[in-house]
């Protein structure tokens, strides 16, 4: 059996159907609709061995620990949330979990719990597999730690949960060390701060991620205050390096590689100027690797895609948009269409361009990736430290912009996360919303459901979804718009403008 075994909650132990933007599901309230219906529509399970417990694919973070804790030389296996129980007895000397947001405290968790007033996936799955976790450690005495970019939700009790070392930041530097203090006999409890790992430093991939997800550069480097302080300097992976994840990916069956970064356009970048013929010459390597079909991308960033420009096309005929797929999906951060707040908070998102240029940039942007078959899927931030009325209104104006571009824009509550410097910042809560506050919402409403349609009935061809799920997703926007509509008639104080975009009912 093995020495340590590798786990996540189970609302990350799925490939979404194949879906970048059905991740977001994991963020959804318990309670709204029947379990087996969201874990068999939103949320189906990956595949694991019955017997073993170990899962075909997994989180790209669990893999890369999984690696690093096989360079040194140990046994290490990923089991599934489900199956914990097959996998440790006797010989086993750690479980490792990884949490995304063990408490639905992140942004998107965040919002959407507020309306419905119910605890979301992810804090009830965590919570369930750790009990079963601290019933196992009773029997077997082996050591638990935890990582992932979660673990600030949890930093100041963590012990409740049966974790004995707590590691923050990138861990693969500091893991094997809290392997080895635990098989020595060490139980902490103790929160071990990793730190930036070099590119080349970091172990290639020995199984297949989910999604075939592949990082190509870590960090970013424009230094927005909500941000974790691990992304302050932007670090791309050599190219040898990425297409030997690639060909594990490969190896496994898969032909789908999705590339990962905070911003993939900045690959090899020289500060904020993206480095083009590497960018391009990424993705036709990557694309020609043997057993690949099918290439996409997680995120990039509005001002660097301004930059790109036309040259974005030669992006999309790698791809091929058009022809094996009829969009692109990336997300993208729109944060706020206020350049006051862009200038207090995040002036580095713009760069090189001015803070005042922010709602051009956001409005050329999303035009420069409309005509090249690129989908952005954008986030705003509502409730930023010092905002005010006339910032908001400046998002609601940019959102009008906006409305004709082939787009999903999703707004979120402001979250102090962990060690930022917003961290000692309030939560925005659902009973701060003002009147202006709604009127941003509602006209993201009114631009997703102008797009969604023609959006979901695209992506359902593409990945091939059932009539099954095509009837559950259309009767779920239905029923989530009638909440909405209840919602915002109970606290929004325009009920003109709440039944203009939502309808009667």
């Amino acid at each position: 059996m093995p020495e340590v075994v590798l786990t996540m909650d189970r609302t990350l132990a799925s490939n979404y159907h194949g879906g970048m933007f059905m991740g977001f599901s994991a963020c959804v309230p318990k309670g709204i609709i029947p379990d087996w219906l969201y874990f068999t529509v939103f949320c189906p399970s990956v595949d694991y061995d019955k017997e073993t417990g170990e899962v075909e694919e997994a989180p790209l973070g669990v893999r890369r620990i999984e690696a690093q804790l096989r360079r040194e030389g140990y046994d290490v296996i990923v089991a599934h949330p489900d199956a914990v129980e097959r996998a440790v007895d006797e010989d086993t000397i750690a479980v490792g979990v990884s949490e995304i947001d063990p408490q639905g405290m992140g942004p998107a968790t965040t919002t959407f719990t507020s309306f419905s007033g119910k605890p979301a996936y992810m804090k009830i799955c965590f919570e369930e597999l750790m009990r079963r976790i601290r019933r196992l450690k009773r029997e077997y005495d082996f050591g638990v730690f935890m990582g992932g970019p979660g673990v600030w939700q949890v930093e100041d009790r963590f012990p409740e949960f049966g974790v004995d070392f707590l590691i923050k930041g990138e861990g693969e530097y500091v893991v094997g060390d809290v392997v080895r203090r635990i098989e020595d006999g060490d139980r902490g409890p103790e929160v071990v701060k990793g730190r930036p790992v070099d590119p080349e430093d970091i172990p290639t991939l020995v199984n297949p991620t989910i999604n075939g997800i592949v990082e190509v550069a870590r960090g970013c480097g424009r230094g927005c205050k909500f941000c974790s302080p691990d992304m302050r300097e932007l670090r791309s992976f050599p190219l040898s390096k990425i297409l030997k994840d690639v060909e594990t990916i490969v190896r496994s069956g898969k032909s789908k590689v999705l590339l990962h970064a905070e911003d993939v356009l900045r690959y090899k970048a020289d500060g904020v100027r993206p480095n083009v013929d590497a960018v391009i010459e990424l993705f036709s390597t990557v694309a020609e690797h043997p057993g690949v079909e099918d290439v996409s991308v997680s995120h990039v960033a509005l001002s660097t895609v301004c930059l790109f420009d036309e040259r974005m096309g030669e992006l999309s005929d790698i791809i091929g948009v058009g022809t094996r797929v009829p969009w692109v999906g990336v997300q993208v951060g729109v944060e706020t269409g206020s350049p006051r707040l862009m200038a207090e908070h995040m002036p580095g998102k713009v760069a090189p361009f001015k803070v005042e240029e922010w709602p051009d940039v956001v409005e050329q942007a999303f035009g420069i990736l409309n005509d090249h078959g690129w989908v952005p899927c954008g986030t705003l931030i509502l409730g930023l430290p010092g905002e005010t009325e006339d910032d908001v209104m400046k998002t609601a104006e940019l959102l009008d912009r906006l409305r004709d571009y082939k787009s999903f824009i999703v707004p979120l509550f402001f979250v102090p996360i962990g060690d930022s410097r917003l961290s000692d910042h309030e939560f925005f809560t659902a009973d701060k919303l003002t009147e202006a506050h709604w009127e941003v919402i509602l006209r993201c409403v009114d631009h997703d459901l102008k797009w969604l349609p023609t959006l979901y009935g695209e992506y359902a061809r593409a990945v091939g979804h059932s009539p099954l799920i095509k009837l559950v997703i259309r009767l779920l926007a239905w029923y989530g718009r009638r909440k909405l509509l209840k919602s915002a008639l109970k606290h929004c104080p325009n009920e003109e403008l709440v039944y203009s975009i939502l309808g009667s009912g």
